[in-house]
């Protein structure tokens, strides 16, 4: 009976971790290297949404983790505690509708966001009620792993015209995403969780299967953040927060401190930037930043509201102006400079640090695998758009890995609900009493 209760407490987490992981949508379309076919999948990303019930299904899945919830008082005491954080986040997305240049896109996106946190929330407080909510990652690592593998006996559909790996995603990018975070997971999972011999030998399985499939992809940004990562994962995870701290004070350098001081001295920011920085580099992103800034001039305070400037509105007529090809994108492929054209620049920097400040001040119960996905996200969102974007997968493992700190920072010291500590954690406690959560 143990055993099965513990199996249904892990069901939202598995469940919501391969629902963005795409499991039970994956794009079964034939890659062909078509210019055609790249312009149409643009063009839907712009002019179409999510279908009625696709947009209910976030609800649901909030509605029955908390008929589950509010049968325990403690564990709804822990979800309201937590979730308060991010609600603050979400009422100023909602609020951003009042000077929105697309209210409608705002609102709906603004909501779905609300609900995801809600959701999150949820399944980590439920998948840590019975402390085996590594496990439960773990075990959704593998199956993810499995479903992506057994796309190796479709060429047609999940290979690029390129030669790369994409598994069941339209492209290696997001691809990257999922592989690039099940590997670091893995070697977490293996570094400082496992125990039995069992455990030991799914972690190397899920670590070998991921690098093969990344190496396939050959998606530069996921396999250069594994490799900068892995040795300060595999030293102490506490490192891992300083490289946390470290994005965080970079972009706040490059968004705030520095154009302030550019324009103190009379300089304009965007000709610093490109005599650093040439638009060719960062295989064409500077370019798309570049461009961005120059739109970021019409309302740099607080942007065009919350999802109201990717995936809005008409696509012009005429494709072949200058800057035709930023048009047709659907990310700026930095998710902090697509915070400062939807929420400002002024938002953003408060949400910066914020999250600096988190950072620092959850020390005590930040354990191995949470720190290891924040930082990751933080590092991908940097060359990638994943924060705050709709239900992408990094961003909602980042979101677990805050709810995660967030869940034992709420919990008292020897408190029945604690899970238990890494391996390693019996010799010495890494981070504190609290922060050998597993």
């Amino acid at each position: 009976m143990t055993t099965l209760s513990g199996m249904l407490k892990g069901i939202p987490i598995i469940l919501l971790v391969v629902w963005v992981a795409q499991i039970f949508s994956p794009d079964l379309d034939a890659k062909a290297g078509l210019m055609a076919r790249d312009l149409e999948l643009r063009l839907e990303i712009v002019s179409s949404g999510a279908s009625f019930v696709q947009q209910l299904m976030l609800p649901l899945f909030l509605m029955c983790c908390l008929l589950f919830i509010v049968q325990s008082r403690a564990m709804l005491t822990r979800f309201m505690l937590i979730l308060a954080p991010l609600l603050i986040l979400g009422v100023f997305l909602l609020v951003s509708y009042f000077w929105s240049d697309s209210p409608g896109d705002t609102l709906r996106r603004a909501a779905r966001q609300v609900f995801l946190f809600g959701a999150v929330a949820g399944a980590v407080v439920i998948s840590r009620s019975d402390g085996r909510f590594v496990s439960y990652l773990q075990v959704t690592s593998l199956i993810v792993l499995l479903v992506e593998a057994s796309f190796l006996l479709l060429p047609g559909i999940s290979w690029d015209p390129h030669g790369n790996f994409t598994g069941i995603h339209s492209s290696k990018n997001e691809f990257g995403g999922v592989a690039g975070t099940f590997l670091l997971m893995s070697i977490c999972i293996l570094r400082y969780y496992a125990e039995s011999p069992v455990e030991k030998r799914m972690a190397i399985v899920a670590i070998v299967g991921w690098i093969l499939l990344l190496i396939l992809s050959g998606s530069k940004t996921p396999i250069g953040l594994v490799v900068f990562l892995l040795p300060f994962l595999l030293i102490h995870h506490k490192y891992l927060r300083i490289v946390s701290l470290g994005v965080v004070a970079l972009w706040l350098a490059i968004l705030v401190f520095i154009p302030m001081a550019l324009i103190g001295v009379g300089e304009a920011p965007i000709d610093f930037y490109r005599s650093i920085l040439p638009e060719e580099a960062l295989t064409g992103r500077t370019g798309i930043w570049y461009h961005l800034l120059f739109d970021l001039k019409k309302s740099w305070m607080f942007g065009t509201g919350y999802g109201a400037y990717w995936g809005v509105g008409s696509v012009p007529a005429a494709l072949d102006i200058k800057w035709s090809y930023y048009q047709l994108l659907h990310t700026g492929h930095s998710g902090f400079v697509d915070l400062c054209m939807e929420i400002g620049v002024i938002p953003t920097a408060l949400l910066l640090v914020v999250l600096g400040a988190f950072i620092v001040v959850t020390r005590e119960s930040t354990d191995a695998i949470s720190a290891t996905l924040l930082t990751f996200a933080l590092l991908h969102n940097c060359l990638e758009t994943s924060f705050l974007h709709g239900m992408h997968f990094v961003w909602v493992i980042m979101l677990i890995a805050i709810f995660n700190i967030l869940c034992t920072s709420s919990q008292k010291i020897g408190a029945g609900a604690r899970l238990r500590r890494p391996a390693s954690a019996r010799r010495k406690p890494i981070g504190g009493a609290a922060s050998g959560t597993a």
